[in-house]
């Protein structure tokens, strides 16, 4: 080891004694450690500066500036001395997710932690952490039991004499009993968190009690003793404090003051919680207060700053949309229940294999594109884990009662599109419309259980008992976005209780991200529109409706770096008017307006899809061509000015006719030579044909 890199390794060791207690000073030698790894080019020093970058940067609150940090951590863990590394980066990862109130996001990184540390053996040290990270996270999106599960899986693990790790479990089992509405047992926590907060002095936990306690207050209808501890919490942090769980511990206490329609107030605490988010730059969470705000204006007859605030709302929800976190929750629960396998089990290897089959499931979604070429692909990669027979998927048309079949495949076979109406009594997927709730039936034959559990199915037994295979197992899930159902997938096999537990999750999951595809595509449908719209505005000439000197200017010089890189034929063209003064001057810029048009009608006329015409400005145009023979080139720009000779008269005195100047390259040959000088060349040789009597065409050649 090189004297500098024992000097980064000083370095490191001396900044991680100081990182949680002199951030000041922790981030000036971070500074000089990042310097001296990039001059070194050193991997682990350039890992571990950016690292501790982020894990400061989230002590700010900097939050997009942590993830970028950890990113930058993540491209030198694929360096064997830093891989074992990694599940600490992901697990730092999803704590600044949490506190972003990214829930699923952090359970993704939290569990892809530990899938490293069980499949590699590394890191066993963080299973504890993560774990409680896991179970924090689940609070957040009110699963209460998931939360105390992931605890109870490793109280084991715990160093009882870490007074911290004590303190943050017994805090986070106590906001999981509150969240249960079990009292008693949330205040015996609450109680214990604090004497094990206050033996270990941790700050945020310290802080936490309170907030805890608030919740429990509120809990039992203590609103006054609830509302002490919330500004307990809160005030200190307004008036510039460490700015533990802030956001968090604001939303439920705006939530707590409308509850007690302390409206003037819970309006007056959102303002000062939006000022010093925008202050922190916390966009995350401001999405929530304006929405909160709008509707406390509401209640308070504010109009006016009701509108304000939704226009906020949704100005920022639509330039920074989120995941539809519960549309998720199964598939991270999958996941998780992968990762909790033992991994000595023998159905492992297949559990992962299907695991791999769902992941890649949900990248086919979220590239969802052509409807039924979406679900034929789904279709096929569903029969691999397990045995489906028919696969299809139902729109809801309010307008019509009735449910579109867009896409159903059975036996490998495309069905084609059916409609079932709302009022079929005898349809199970009417059922699920009018109840919306799902149909799961393991074996339609056994029709007593069948008709019980779904009296309004006006079935009969010989309804099923027809000759022939029919299938046996059905499970029909409705589709949700945002509280409205869309539609349903209908899945199905001719064998009885085909699908098991895990298989009905997978297609609940499969369910949920559906909808959010299909809602997705309709919405980027109506995007791509307008940003067709738009981007055509932009580089289109409003007159000519040939593209204007922007497109020109934006496009064409990658363009011509492309030709040379492909060894293609190259050839740019400068057309200027004649006499085109002179038919504005004498008769008004209508009839230059006119001749402008009927000349980019010609040009149209003749180069067709071969070339590319852009208006250069005034009465000048440009055209380019690549990929063809320039001969056939020469002939389409000599075929522009024989008729271009007089192609536009007013009266007797004024002709209009055109001057050209072109340059040609062929199979690119014009690599030593840069955009701007090569359409010189052209810009040239038309001064050159103006210059010898106009209505002339001269060209250089390369």
């Amino acid at each position: 080891m090189s004297s500098e890199n024992l000097k980064i390794l000083e370095q490191v060791n001396k900044i991680e004694e100081i990182l949680f207690s002199d951030g000041e000073t922790a981030m000036s030698w971070l500074k000089e450690l990042l310097d001296l790894s990039i001059r070194e080019n050193d991997a682990f020093g350039l890992y571990k500066s950016h690292n501790m970058l982020g894990i400061l940067n989230s002590d700010m609150g900097k939050s997009e500036e942590a993830l970028n940090h950890f990113a930058i951590a993540m491209t030198y863990t694929v360096f064997d001395a830093i891989k074992r590394e990694k599940p600490v980066l992901l697990n730092n990862i999803g704590t600044v997710l949490v506190s972003i109130g990214n829930y699923f996001d952090a359970i993704e990184n939290f569990t892809a932690a530990l899938a490293m540390i069980y499949e590699l053996g590394i890191r066993e040290d963080l299973i504890f952490a993560i774990h409680l990270n896991i179970a924090e996270a689940y609070l957040y999106i009110d699963k209460p039991d998931e939360a105390i599960r992931n605890i109870d899986e490793v109280k084991e693990r715990l160093d009882r004499e870490n007074t911290e790790d004590v303190a943050v479990m017994l805090g986070t089992l106590a906001h999981a009993y509150i969240s249960k509405a079990e009292a008693e047992k949330a205040y015996e926590l609450i109680l214990k968190c604090e004497e094990a907060a206050q033996l270990s002095s941790y700050a945020s936990v310290i802080n936490l009690v309170n907030y805890y306690k608030a919740l429990y207050f509120e809990l039992i209808e203590d609103m006054n003793a609830a509302d002490y501890f919330y500004k307990k919490v809160l005030i200190p942090q307004l008036k510039g404090e460490s700015y533990y769980f802030f956001n968090q511990v604001a939303l439920d206490y705006i939530n707590f003051l409308m509850r007690l329609n302390a409206l003037s107030e819970a309006k007056q605490f959102i303002t000062e919680a939006i000022s010093l988010a925008k202050e922190k730059h916390w966009n995350w969470v401001i999405l929530d207060y304006y929405r909160l705000l709008a509707q406390v204006s509401n209640a308070t007859l504010d109009w006016e700053g009701a509108l304000s605030a939704m226009n906020l709302y949704f100005e920022i929800e639509q330039e920074n949309r989120k995941k539809r976190d519960q549309m998720n929750y199964n598939c991270f629960k999958i996941q998780e229940k992968v990762l909790s396998m033992n991994m000595s089990n023998r159905h492992l290897t297949d559990a992962v294999e299907r695991l791999k089959a769902v992941n890649n499931m949900l990248k086919q979604l979220n590239a969802f594109d052509h409807m039924d070429l979406t679900i034929e692909t789904l279709y096929g990669s569903l029969k691999s884990l397990f045995k489906i027979d028919t696969f299809a998927l139902g729109l809801y048309n309010d307008d019509l009662r009735q449910i579109e079949y867009v896409a159903k495949y059975e036996n490998g076979i495309s069905m084609g599109h059916s409609v079932v109406s709302y009022d079929q009594h005898k349809s199970f997927s009417a059922y699920v419309r009018n109840k919306g709730v799902p149909v799961i039936i393991h074996n339609i034959d056994d029709f007593e259980s069948v008709r019980n559990a779904y009296p309004t199915v006006k079935l009969v037994e010989a309804d099923i008992s027809h000759d022939g295979n029919h299938s046996k197992s059905i499970v029909i899930w409705p589709m949700q976005f945002e509280g409205r159902e869309i539609g349903l997938i209908n899945c199905q096999a001719i064998n009885a209780n085909t699908f098991s537990t895990f298989d009905i999750e997978l297609i609940e999951m499969l369910a949920s991200h559906l909808a959010i595809a299909i809602e997705n595509h309709r919405q980027k449908s109506v995007l791509n529109q307008a940003i067709s719209r738009l981007n055509r505005m932009s580089y289109t000439d409003s007159l000519t409706d040939v593209y204007n000197r922007q497109a020109l200017n934006e496009f064409v010089p990658k363009l011509y770096e492309k030709s040379i890189m492909e060894h293609s034929h190259v050839v740019f063209a400068m057309v200027d008017l004649d006499n085109f003064k002179n038919l504005n001057d004498q008769y008004g810029h209508q009839q230059g307006d006119q001749c402008l048009m009927a000349f980019a009608d010609l040009l149209r006329d003749v180069i067709g899809d071969l070339g590319t015409i852009y208006r250069y400005g005034g009465d000048e145009f440009s055209l380019f061509f690549s990929g063809i023979e320039v001969d056939t080139v020469n002939l389409l720009l000599e075929e522009i000015m024989k008729r271009a000779n007089g192609f536009y008269h007013v009266g007797e005195v004024i002709s209009i006719t055109a001057s050209m100047g072109a340059v040609f390259a062929e199979h690119g040959k014009c690599s030593e030579v840069s955009f701007n000088a090569f359409i010189n060349y052209a810009d040239n040789a038309l001064y050159i044909a103006k210059n010898e009597g106009k209505n002339s065409y001269k060209r250089v050649i390369m």
